[in-house]
This record gives structure tokens, sequence and C-alpha cells, in this order.
């Protein structure tokens, strides 16, 4: 990995260990939308509210890039391979972010619905969720707390 790309990685990978840290203070709602999900992530802490604001546009752009992360987790690795079937709307708000993903494919749709469970996952159970592999679509696996 060249030195810039490992630099984002770092900072990433640290940025979203401090969010499964402060998982708590993270709410979070899930919504159905034709063709994918609205999620509005919000935290009445400032810290928290700027990590969502670092956290949900880097992860954006890597899937726009292709520049993977969790390699281990088949969730992940399917997303990324069908990422150009992925569109993305991102709303930074002064209290978190909103973001709309979809997709034309009724296949990446339940890709992107597995992949806000999974989040749902990590928000509600931190790091005890983000060590276990997120459920694929039609999985119903209980992930240990």
């Amino acid at each position: 990995m060249n030195p810039e790309l490992q630099r984002r990685h770092q900072h990433d990978q640290s940025v979203f260990h401090r969010l499964l840290e402060r998982h708590d203070a993270i709410q979070r709602t899930v919504t159905h939308i034709d063709g994918g999900l609205r999620s509005v992530t919000t935290s009445r802490d400032p810290e928290v509210v700027r990590l969502l604001h670092d956290h949900v546009p880097a992860m954006h752009r890597r899937l726009q890039e292709g520049f993977r992360l969790r390699r281990w987790d088949p969730l992940y690795v399917a997303i990324f391979d069908q990422r150009h079937r992925v569109s993305m709307d991102i709303e930074l708000r002064a209290d978190g972010v909103v973001v709309e993903e979809t997709s034309d494919d009724a296949e990446v749709v339940e890709l992107i619905r597995a992949h806000g469970r999974a989040v749902d996952g990590f928000v509600a159970r931190g790091q005890a969720a983000a060590v276990q592999p997120s459920p694929m679509p039609g999985e119903t696996t209980e992930i240990s707390s």
C-alpha cells in the first residue's frame, strides 16, 4: 500500500475505533426506502458529531475508489464487489449525518440493507459487534455481545 493510502487507512481505522468506543453516545434510525435505506445517525456530543462527519464521507470515498476495508467480512467484500451499483447521498447536519444508499439491483439493495443492520450493531454493541462478521442478507445470525 502506498504511504498516502496507508495514512488514510490508519486515520479511518482510528476514527472507526473511537466511534466504537463512543457507541453509547450515538443515536441511529434506519428507514427502508425504494431501492435501499435512509439512515439518520446523530449525537449530542460534539466530538462524536465530528467523528461522524469524518467517518461517513471517508467511507463513501473508499467505496467509490474501491479502497476496501474489513476484507475478512463477507458482507463488506460483497458490497465492494458491487460498489458500482451503489448510489450514496450524504447530508452532514449539525447533529450528525443523513445517508441515503440505493441501487437499481434488487440483490444490491439487500446488501445495502444488510450493511445498515451491521452498522446498527456497531452502534448498539460497539467493539463486540465489530469483531464479528456481519450477517449476509437473509441470515438471522445473532451477533454475540
